[in-house]
């Protein structure tokens, strides 16, 4: 998902993946799961065979797992702030700045899907890599637009 808007002479992108559901209902969804998994392991204990509990709670940890995974994808978060000056890339973590007249953004091609890049120096960092490839087409076409009225403003 992607939020464009302008704001103090800056042009700013917000880009986040798509959230499909919510940190509660994946929380309840992995819950049951996990409910599942002890009835299943407190049953065949009582049955007599208690060496699937060990199991049942490698299954649980697992979930545990996964929902931590799930939640830091989806919390992802990176800003493009440009100026007619420089090009300013946050995210969850870091922020960095670099010159808008020594940086480009590079668009390539791998496995088929659309990479894009901003290339300042010799870094390069990738820019929406969560996003969809309709996504991934609506920010490069932003890109090129705003670059071209930032040239020749």
């Amino acid at each position: 998902m992607l939020t464009a808007k302008n704001k103090n002479d800056k042009f700013y992108i917000e880009l986040r993946p798509n959230k499909s559901s919510s940190l509660r209902q994946n929380v309840l969804f992995f819950g049951m799961l996990s409910l599942i998994c002890i009835t299943f392991g407190v049953g065949f204990f009582i049955v007599g065979a208690p060496l699937i509990l060990p199991f049942a709670g490698l299954e649980i940890l697992a979930l545990i797992t996964i929902i931590k995974l799930n939640r830091d994808w989806s919390n992802q978060l990176q800003i493009l702030a440009i100026d007619k000056l420089h090009v300013k890339i946050t995210n969850n973590k870091r922020k960095k700045i670099y010159d808008r007249f020594l940086s480009k953004f590079l668009i390539q091609e791998k496995n088929g899907a659309k990479v894009i890049l901003l290339q300042s120096h010799k870094e390069q960092i990738e820019i929406g890599r969560f996003l969809t490839a309709d996504e991934k087409d609506e920010l490069i076409a932003i890109l090129k637009r705003k670059v071209h009225e930032l040239n020749f403003s």
